[in-house]
């Protein structure tokens, strides 16, 4: 039985568990940081950290990164893998409860949001924080999204997602969000595959270690690279980034 985890979703150990599991693909996780790191500058504000897998990567090229995670499970064992990193600051918080203009303040770069937004029930209104956030240094927002609106359902709330995204309903929360598109890209079709048998045969609602790791060894190594060659037309996930829309005069 499916459980609607959109509400309570950072009450809960279950994410830091598929976290873990998720941080086990190592060749999907360096395919992921190819797509964001070229665009992440020297102060990082990451929402939602998870378990510090994405932002472990960013240390090797920022100077400073600021987390944002809310669920207690999860920014602990973050803590514990950043293992009392100078460079890093874990701010255990909802997005919502944070001051924009100390965000400001803080002059950041990039902000990364990766397979967080879907988690978020205004994301318009949370772009429009991420915009206001690095508009003072020209900086980037860089998101990763679930994608595929038509195959959302009790499995994607079961993992606390309120929405799949398209590139036009990305595009538009970004336009409403006076975001610029900087780049939008599908990613990872193979994915499609896994998540169609979990949803329509096995039932699972959590990455299962087997699944992930079968991915990882015979799927990941030949088809993520490919994407570099010929850019899918669709795939599991949507990545994109943008940069704030100069005021008119």
């Amino acid at each position: 039985m499916n459980v609607d985890h959109r509400y309570t979703q950072t009450q809960h150990r279950y994410a830091a568990d598929d976290l873990e599991t998720m941080s086990e693909a190592r060749n999907y996780q360096a395919h992921l940081f190819d797509l964001v790191g070229p665009h992440v500058g020297l102060q990082v504000l990451e929402v939602g950290c998870g378990i510090g897998t994405m932002t472990r990567q960013l240390l090797d090229q920022a100077e400073r990164v600021v987390c944002i995670e809310p669920n207690l499970n999860c920014a602990a064992r973050a803590r514990e893998a950043l293992d009392g990193n100078q460079r890093v600051a874990i701010r255990v918080c909802h997005l919502e409860e944070c001051s924009r203009g100390e965000l400001q303040e803080e002059r950041f770069d990039t902000v990364v949001c990766v397979n967080v937004l879907e988690h978020i029930e205004d994301d318009v209104r949370a772009l429009a924080l991420f915009r206001d956030v690095v508009a003072g240094t020209s900086g980037r927002v860089v998101i990763f999204v679930p994608a595929i609106q038509a195959i959302y359902g009790p499995h994607d709330a079961a993992l606390g997602h309120h929405r799949r995204y398209s590139k036009q309903t990305l595009r538009a929360a970004f336009a409403a969000a006076s975001l610029d598109v900087v780049s939008m890209r599908y990613t990872n079709p193979m994915g499609l595959l896994g998540w169609m048998y979990n949803r329509y045969v096995t039932g699972n609602t959590e990455h299962t270690t087997t699944q992930v790791r079968l991915f990882d060894r015979f799927v990941a190594p030949w088809a993520l690279p490919l994407e570099r060659v010929f850019p899918p037309p669709i795939g599991l996930s949507l990545f994109a980034v943008g940069r704030a829309r100069p005021h008119s005069a």
